[in-house]
């Protein structure tokens, strides 16, 4: 689960996003927020930092914390790179996420996907195809496995709403975070089909593994974004 801090800055880059805060104004004071999310001065301290980090708003000395006047220039296909909630959560804030079911079956993995996933080659894994649209417009298309012991009892309307949803609210799963790794890929054939890419056109592929609190592997997956329509943000604390 993310630091407290971390999920402090997520609520309140929601509510930029959504023009919840009026860009005019000052954000509530910290002593506000500390007493709205239940936490103390240092947390909302450090989840201020972290979206200043990320550009969304500034500090004026003794006037308080203001919205930069540019936020909404941040790319609204962006996602963040250090963690992952699914892309229904992602967007949340930008508009409609709704899904197509390109595919969905069970069958047994192939030995990366067994050594991904760490399951024998006797487990059945789910294996889905989603395209991704914001509102109705092709932003992701995904290429998912998942254990069917995992996740029991998946099927079309969890696919087709929020998979994360069904495993966190009605499995109750705990996620713990991902490993990813982002790459440039000329585009599949499906990339061509459903997210409208030439034979020239660059494709942004994150392969990930998405974990479970204990480190069970819970997904195996290859999202393909268009060249114009993704990017990963990476922000260092450090």
């Amino acid at each position: 689960m993310a630091a407290k801090y971390i999920m402090i800055a997520r609520e309140i880059k929601r509510r930029i996003l959504s023009q919840h805060y009026a860009a005019s104004a000052p954000l509530p004071d910290q002593f506000a927020l500390a007493a709205e999310f239940n936490s103390s001065r240092m947390t909302i301290q450090q989840a201020m930092r972290q979206l200043i980090v990320e550009g969304l708003v500034y500090t004026r000395q003794g006037q308080g914390t203001f919205i930069r006047k540019n936020f909404l220039q941040l790319s609204r296909w962006d996602l963040p790179g250090s963690d992952y909630f699914g892309a229904t959560k992602t967007w949340e804030s930008v508009g409609e996420v709704t899904s197509k079911i390109i595919r969905f079956e069970l069958r047994f993995p192939s030995e990366k996907e067994q050594a991904s996933l760490l399951v024998g080659p006797d487990d059945p894994v789910y294996d889905f195809i989603r395209l991704r649209m914001l509102e109705g417009e092709p932003v992701s298309l995904e290429f998912t496995l998942m254990p069917v012991n995992l996740v029991p009892g998946l099927n079309r309307g969890h696919l087709e709403s929020s998979v994360f949803r069904y495993v966190q609210e009605e499995l109750a799963l705990k996620i713990m975070g991902s490993y990813r790794i982002v790459r440039a890929l000329k585009p599949w054939a499906e990339d061509k089909q459903y997210l409208n890419c030439e034979e020239t056109d660059p494709v942004l592929e994150v392969e990930q593994v998405i974990y479970l609190e204990d480190g069970t592997p819970l997904e195996y997956a290859h999202c393909h974004y268009r060249y114009d329509h993704g990017g990963v943000i990476v922000v260092n604390n450090g």
